[in-house]
């Protein structure tokens, strides 16, 4: 014991000493810097942005974002990728997301850098995330842990706000309806002078959520009606210039969101769940020719009340179970580039979370330490990086993680290869530890690695047609994976599975233009198969919810003002339980409109059809999904 303490404590020294000798040698050599230029960009992007090149990325910007303002990111997703989306129904449902065959609580959603996933259960409910309160949003497959730390082996969402300080006033005003009986609207401003940036975008829906569905263990058809939901909120941003070399950054999210949960296929429950979060974060960055440091925080707090009732006419609830969690962040990072191929990163992170649940008796609290340093070589079409991390905290160690990664243009802007290593940890989450009955305080973290390479290319460029694509193919260990089994009288989290997966991603792209006529048709595919060994003699299990093929096939045809929008997604069976399947599905849905100019801006009217074909199907057993729907919305930009 004494001597892992000695290991770490001069792993800590000798990362903090890293630190130190750069700041020493940037400053002691301010002459060279005015001799040696880095690219602006290379100097000030972001740690997960400067060694994200060897690992698959998909990146959506505001203009695949805004056709779905008023609406969750959730949603987003199920249109625009082949991810795997678990959703408890529609609407306001919690709504999680898996990559690669793991579980909803192996993918890091980051605000800013920030992880915004549950303290509680690990996972985040996307249900929960407004599409258009985000500058950019990027989906990163079997994100190294090295670079993001707890909870990668499926991946990462980055939600980016991305505020310039140029001279700009702009917005937009949203309005929707769905036959679902919802009303949604949202408000985006974006404000700049040379020095002061400040956006805000605000939302609100309220849904009756109706819809007919077949119970197919009542025999009989339903109609949804106990499922209302309201979601609302505002996210701003704020940015001051205090010179051309540093900036402030803060940004502020509150939400608040109230579910009456409706009941399952063959039951009648009264649930309801209340939800709100506030979030703040705020940062410093200065930049010099050769270097640049950043510093940041953030505090976030988040409420949530889930309420049952054994009729509709009880006076009192049968359960009743609140939660407090607060999440507090510090991180600084260094960069220092001593000659223009190589730089060299360094930093600390240190976090405070608790939590108050019911469940747990008292409040529990956890402490951590991050130790993070990176390396990365690009030059001559070939990028070379290594990263490596030391987590501490109150309950557990990550050990030593590592990633190792390499990049090469084959052929300038046509072809380009990628490879990546890396090790991977996830440690239990506070209801794993906490919760009683059934929490287990000898669990071990998740610990195991990821291996993946893959190919950019461009098939055929002849200036009005270009077809591209992406493809890759991944390999994961997880070991000690949690789950909750039966223990007796109830369920007890345990260090039960081990869990090989493997898998393609891909991604064609055929990009069409002739004269006033764009057509751009994107095919997204996800191959994943995931085998699981129990640490029990005898015992086999399947992966739940996990499908083996998911596709989403998108069509986009514009002429001048009009617009068409055609999406197909397949997926298919998936286990519910070790000997059943849910039935795969396809979903067919369509969008139209028109954009004109109106004043000084443009207005547009965009009516869709979703579930075209009123397919009758489930994401999670038991919970009905809407057959056909059709919606209006309506939007000006300015």
């Amino acid at each position: 014991m004494r001597t892992r303490i000695v290991l770490h404590t001069r792993l800590t020294l000798l990362m903090i000493m890293s630190m130190t000798a750069s700041c020493t040698v940037i400053f002691s050599q301010s002459a060279a810097d005015t001799v040696i230029r880095i690219p602006d960009v290379e100097i000030k992007a972001s740690r997960y942005q400067q060694f994200g090149n060897d690992i698959k990325t998909d990146e959506y910007h505001q203009d695949e974002l805004s056709p779905f303002s008023g609406e969750s990111l959730g949603r987003f997703l199920i249109s625009k990728t082949a991810l795997n989306v678990r959703s408890y129904g529609v609407g306001g449902a919690l709504s999680n997301i898996s990559l690669r065959g793991s579980s909803t609580s192996q993918v890091q959603v980051n605000w800013n850098g920030f992880p915004v996933n549950s303290v509680t259960l690990g996972s985040c409910d996307f249900s929960l995330i407004p599409v258009d309160g985000f500058d950019n949003i990027s989906v990163v497959y079997g994100a190294p842990g090295a670079l993001y730390g707890s909870g990668t082996f499926g991946g990462a969402v980055n939600l980016n706000n991305d505020l310039k300080t140029a001279d700009k006033f702009k917005g937009s005003v949203n309005a929707g309806y769905e036959s679902l009986k919802t009303i949604n609207g949202s408000v985006s401003i974006t404000l700049g002078t040379g020095k002061l940036a400040w956006k805000i975008n605000a939302w609100g829906a309220l849904s009756g959520n109706e819809f007919n569905y077949y119970d197919y263990i009542g025999q009989t058809e339903r109609k949804q009606t106990d499922g209302q939901w309201t979601n609302a909120g505002a996210i701003q941003q704020f940015m001051f210039r205090l010179s051309s070399t540093s900036t402030i950054e803060a940004g502020l999210w509150y939400q608040v969101k109230a579910f009456n949960i409706p009941s399952r296929i063959g039951s009648v429950s009264y649930e309801f769940q209340r939800d709100s979060t506030l979030k703040f974060h705020t940062g410093y960055k200065k930049s010099g020719n050769r270097w640049n440091l950043e510093a940041k925080a953030a505090v976030f707090t988040d409420h949530q009340r889930y309420a049952q009732k054994a009729s509709a006419q009880s006076s009192s609830y049968s359960i009743d179970s609140r939660i407090k969690s607060n999440q507090i962040y510090g991180d600084i990072n260094f960069r220092y580039h001593p000659a223009p191929s190589l730089s060299v990163d360094a930093g600390l992170i240190g976090s405070f979370i608790n939590a108050s649940v019911t469940a747990y008796g008292q409040r529990k609290e956890e402490k951590g330490l991050t130790a993070f340093t990176g390396f990365k070589y690009d030059k001559n079409r070939l990028s070379v990086q290594a990263e490596f991390r030391k987590e501490w905290n109150s309950n557990f160690s990550s050990g030593l993680l590592s990633s190792f990664g390499i990049a090469r243009q084959m052929k300038p802007d046509k072809w380009r290869l990628r490879f990546n290593v890396s090790q991977k940890f996830r440690k239990p989450t506070f209801n794993d530890l906490f919760w009683m009955p059934g929490g287990n305080l000898g669990l071990k973290p998740e610990t195991g690695y990821s291996v993946e390479t893959g190919s950019t290319v461009t098939i055929f460029d002849k200036g009005n047609a270009r077809l591209s694509a992406d493809a890759g193919i991944y390999w994961s260990e997880i070991n000690n994976m949690i789950v909750w089994r039966p223990d007796g009288a109830y369920w007890s989290a345990m260090n039960y599975q081990r869990v090989h997966s493997a898998g393609v991603d891909g991604k064609l792209i055929l990009d069409v233009k002739h004269r006033r006529l764009k057509y751009l048709s994107t095919l997204n595919l996800m191959l994943n198969k995931s085998d699981i060994k129990t640490y029990v003699s005898g015992e086999h299990e399947k992966m739940l919810y996990s499908p083996r093929i998911i596709t989403v096939w998108e069509n986009n045809l514009s002429a001048g003002i009009f617009d068409l929008v055609i999406c197909h997604r397949f997926t298919a069976d998936r286990f519910y339980d070790d000997n059943s399947l849910l039935n795969p599905y396809q979903i067919l849905d369509i969008r139209t409109g028109v954009r004109i100019p109106a004043g000084k801006g443009k207005l547009g009217i965009h009516p869709g059809v979703y579930n075209l074909t009123n397919t009758t199907y489930e994401l999670i057993r038991l919970f009905p999904m809407p057959g056909r729907y059709w919606s209006v919305k309506i939007n000006y930009s300015f």
